[in-house]
């Protein structure tokens, strides 16, 4: 058995490995829906390989960069973790585990971000981060959330003449995925978190004065097909008034009955125009787990936010993503005689779902 870098041309017996495990016959396969995993090119992943050639396990290993305020943070997101049935019980993935995370240590990135919360995980000291309100929106709330937005915007599909807008209020946000245009338009075309849920995606934007303010991807039912799971708002950006407009709006269509809109702690403008509507809100952590991929690459990755004024030395791994992620550990900074905030982060389960 070998564990190593998967190659290319093993990508697509990887996909239909992962397939087999994660869909059912008829839907969209692994390699449409995780196409930054299983298109070929530079890949990352590694997989155990047998000695007939085949792919006994898999672990996918993607790499991006998050924005947040002035930091930029190289991560890596693991997902699409699967092993034959033939080869289970030898701690293949545990293994391809340890060489993603040594992987990720020695390419210089900061954090790893896995979708998965189980013990593979936790054991190798990947722990929950960051904080979410999970909003409910009914038909009352989402009404009144249409009225306290306003009839400014005009609400329609989202257009490919629109990438480029959209794209600049993605990356303008306080904390989010950076992407490029042909990225986004890759990643929206997948519809990778709402293939996940077995929905189908809407996505909106709001148009004032001809400009594009506001933008929200959401994994709603398809029509005359029964839900498998809630409707959910994936992705959004811009001004929250009309993010809340397209939020009210999704809510309010046929067949979407609530709509689950998970809020990253810093959106406190787009939370008040929620709560105040009406919204039903219950606090909790972010989507999956982390683990530090190199504690020196992130605090030299978070310098600007920490403001040099910390001593970490005492603080081990779990402590460490604590207090710089989890809005109930407010920032100490000797220069400022106060506390700063937590660092935000974006929500994972996004378009960048991995």
């Amino acid at each position: 058995m070998q564990l190593r870098l998967i190659k290319p041309a093993e990508l697509e017996q990887a996909a239909l490995l992962a397939h087999s495990i994660f869909r059912k016959a008829g839907d969209t396969s692994m390699k449409e829906l995780f196409p930054l995993i299983f298109s070929p090119g530079y890949t990352h992943s590694y997989a155990a390989v047998a000695e007939d050639g085949n792919i006994a396990a898999f672990m996918g290993l993607v790499p991006s960069t998050i924005c947040t305020g002035e930091a930029l943070l190289n991560v890596f997101s693991i997902g699409a973790v699967c092993t034959d049935p033939a080869y289970r019980g030898q701690g293949l993935a545990g293994q391809l585990l340890q060489l993603c995370q040594t992987h990720a240590a020695n390419a210089g990135a900061s954090l790893i971000f896995v979708s998965g919360d189980r013990s593979l995980y936790t054991r190798a000291g990947c722990v929950p981060f960051g904080g979410t309100q999970l909003a409910e929106l009914n038909a009352s709330s989402a009404h009144a959330l249409a009225a306290a937005a306003g009839e400014e915007w005009t609400l329609r599909p989202m257009q490919p003449g629109d990438f480029f807008a959209v794209n600049r209020l993605l990356n303008e946000r306080e904390a989010g995925q950076v992407y490029s245009p042909g990225e986004l338009a890759l990643l929206l075309g997948a519809e990778a978190y709402a293939g996940v849920l077995g929905l189908s995606q809407r996505t909106l934007v709001a148009v004032r004065d001809g400009s594009i303010e506001g933008f929200a991807a959401m994994a709603v039912p398809a029509a005359d097909v029964p839900a498998p799971s809630p409707a959910t708002a994936v992705e959004w950006a811009g001004q929250p008034q009309a993010v809340a407009a397209l939020l009210a709006k999704a809510a309010l269509c046929g067949g979407v009955g609530t709509l689950q809109v998970p809020v990253p702690w810093q959106e406190r403008s787009l939370l008040a125009l929620l709560r105040d509507a009406g919204a039903s809100l219950s606090a909790g952590a972010n989507s999956g787990t982390v683990c530090i991929a190199d504690r020196e690459a992130l605090l030299r990755q978070t310098e600007v936010c920490l403001k040099r004024s910390l001593d970490l030395s005492s603080v081990d791994d779990k402590e460490l993503i604590s207090l710089l992620f989890d809005p109930a550990r407010p920032l100490r900074t000797s220069d400022s005689l106060g506390e700063s905030e937590a660092i935000p982060l974006p929500y994972m389960s996004g378009l960048h779902f991995i």
